[in-house]
């Protein structure tokens, strides 16, 4: 109601007893409405109070009816047991907090399905737990003693509900708990004829357990991973025959993963059926130090060649080689084949690799990926002074591109010049990845390198428009599906766009690219922020199904950063998992 009053709202006016008489005449309708509202609203809550409680009736009465018609009562045992296999972790741990041991406390019927489903203990992760070696104490005391015993007494159920199905078995440990070892250790060994995989570190199991393994009590075994930061273990004075000529001995082993703190060349005098692996990785942990450790002796190339020589069956093989300069090989040297490669992981010393690439065959590989490190020079009067990074790559391609699908290639910059060559090797590549790859299993971070023009652009829109088809004209890479780089990137954003239609809407299906992954941008490139523009241009990218990744770095001039893709962009791809199983 507009009265000369409302001028003086919002003022400090002292109203006048005319003006407060004239106030009170007009509150009176306003304070009889209001009355009659504060009762109806005490009312309607009296109501709702009401309804509310009628409502909490009803569904009391329903719960336990629609409960007893719910669908997961109706599934069959087979479908509720397929839920509790997925529902369980890789490899799941003694956490009662997870699968399986989580579904032992929700109900009667779940109970009884999971402790009568073999399948949901076949794997284990024993990591023993802190409070069973706590330092203060003495693992001899009372306390201590009980708790190891209520451990092993739940391993022991654990591997009863597996009954006859192949155990996988990962164990890790602590220095402080060597008295929890043995009796672990023990009650694993009684289940030996049914061990299919085993992930073994070392390095944090005091003493030499499964010494007393025999090769023929394990007729199962297919895979094993093994790990040790110990530089000594278990090529150590205490060490026995046992233990080496056991699990590495299995006669069914496919898979053999090393990842150890000093050289792995002890370890190629161990009777392995090498002719029986298709898949094998060595690793190690000083290949990232400068200059290793004087007590080592690293493995070469050379060292290398007489094992792959007996590898007639192997698919996947993944190497880090260290450098060894005073013993720098002068050219190839003996040829071997690997008939059945079709994956080849190789990083580490350039030099290496170089000779390790010109002294095999591989008439089946599909994919590489190469990551050379950036080493010391080698002597003045050595001839591979010269080689660059990119050398070894570009000689293997000029024989073998012609059959690669997948091509991954970690260096800290590539020139227009490498980038042209490889991918003319290349004309039915599947998947191409410049810079740091993902990181699937084991597979240790790339190495990092240092070396002239790091910081500059090495990907720029020349090489984007060789991968653009274009009409009448030729182009690179035309099968090309999978698209990534962390390189650092000066690009367009006209051009990525002209890339991506003439790659999604070619009426060639064989061009057309399912992802496009690109790190490691210029402030200035439009895309990579949600933005309008970046919404509303590649809306209809988007559309057809193409996955996407722009993204600019906080660093853009600063050579120590390195950026890798997320593994959960795409995974690997047309590509193999590296990692361990």
């Amino acid at each position: 109601m507009d009265t000369y009053l409302s001028q003086l709202y919002d003022t400090n006016h002292v109203p006048s007893d005319t003006e407060l008489l004239e106030i009170e005449h007009l509150l009176a309708p306003h304070s009889v409405r209001l009355s009659q509202l504060e009762k109806d609203l005490k009312e309607a809550e009296t109501k709702v109070a009401t309804l509310k409680k009628e409502r909490e009736d009803v569904l009391r009465v329903m719960k336990p009816l629609k409960a007893l018609s719910s669908l997961i009562r109706r599934f069959p045992r087979e479908v509720m047991e397929l839920i509790f296999m997925y529902s369980a972790p890789g490899a799941p741990t003694l956490s009662i907090c997870h699968a399986p041991l989580v579904l032992l406390r929700v109900c009667r019927s779940w109970r009884e399905i999971a402790l009568t489903t073999p399948q949901l203990w076949k794997s284990v992760d024993i990591s023993l737990p802190p409070h069973l070696f706590p330092i203060p104490v003495p693992s001899s005391s009372p306390k201590i003693q009980q708790r190891v015993a209520v451990f092993v007494e739940q391993i022991d159920r654990w591997i009863e509900r597996s009954e006859n199905c192949p155990l996988s078995v990962t164990l890790r440990g602590s220095p402080f708990n060597s008295a929890t070892i043995p009796k672990i250790i023990s009650s694993l060994e009684v289940h030996s004829n049914r061990w299919e995989s085993v992930d073994f570190d070392a390095s944090l199991w005091p003493g030499l357990p499964l010494l007393s393994i025999d090769p023929d009590s394990l007729p199962t075994l297919q895979h094993l991973r093994f790990s040790s930061s110990s530089f000594s273990y278990p090529f150590g004075g205490q060490v026995r025959p046992g233990f080496i000529n056991g699990i590495f001995s299995a006669p069914q082993l496919k898979t053999l993963h090393l990842q150890v703190s000093h050289s792995f060349r002890r370890y190629l005098t161990i009777p392995i059926n090498w002719t029986n692996l298709t898949r094998l990785s060595f690793e190690s942990i000083h290949t990232y130090a400068p200059y290793p450790p004087s007590s080592d002796d690293p493995t070469t190339a050379s060292d290398m060649l007489p094992i792959l020589n007996q590898c007639r069956s192997l698919r996947i093989l993944s190497l880090l080689l260290r450098p060894r300069l005073n013993l720098l090989p002068a050219g190839p040297g003996t040829q071997i084949t690997v008939p059945s490669l079709e994956a080849l992981n190789i990083m580490g010393c350039r030099y290496q690799i170089h000779f390790l690439l010109l002294s095999i065959e591989t008439p089946s590989i599909r994919e590489v990926q190469y990551g050379p490190s950036s080493n010391p020079s080698p002597p003045q009067a050595s001839p591979l002074l010269a080689l660059k990074l990119a050398d070894p790559l570009t000689s293997f391609l000029r024989r073998y591109g012609h059959q690669m699908e997948v091509l991954s290639i970690n260096l800290p910059s590539v020139s227009k010049e490498d980038f042209g060559s490889w991918l003319e090797c290349t004309p039915g590549l599947k998947q191409l990845t410049l810079g740091s790859p993902p990181h699937f299993g084991f597979i240790p971070p790339p190495i990092p390198m240092y070396t002239e023009g790091f910081g500059e652009a090495s990907l720029d829109d020349s090489c984007i428009e060789s991968l653009t088809p274009k009409q009448d004209q030729p182009y690179l890479c035309p099968k090309l599906k999978i698209f990534r780089s962390t390189l650092k990137s000066r690009l367009s954003g006209d051009t990525i766009l002209a890339f991506l239609e003439a790659r999604i809407f070619s009426t060639d299906d064989r061009s057309r690219i399912e992802e496009v992954v690109i790190h490691e941008l210029s402030y200035d490139f439009p895309f990579g922020e949600k933005t309008d523009e970046e919404d509303e241009r590649l809306k209809r990218i988007r559309e057809a199904g193409v996955r996407l990744s722009f993204k600019k770095t906080f660093y853009y001039n600063n050579p120590a950063i390195t950026v890798a893709i997320p593994a959960g962009i795409g995974g690997p791809g047309y590509g193999v998992d590296f990692g361990f199983f």
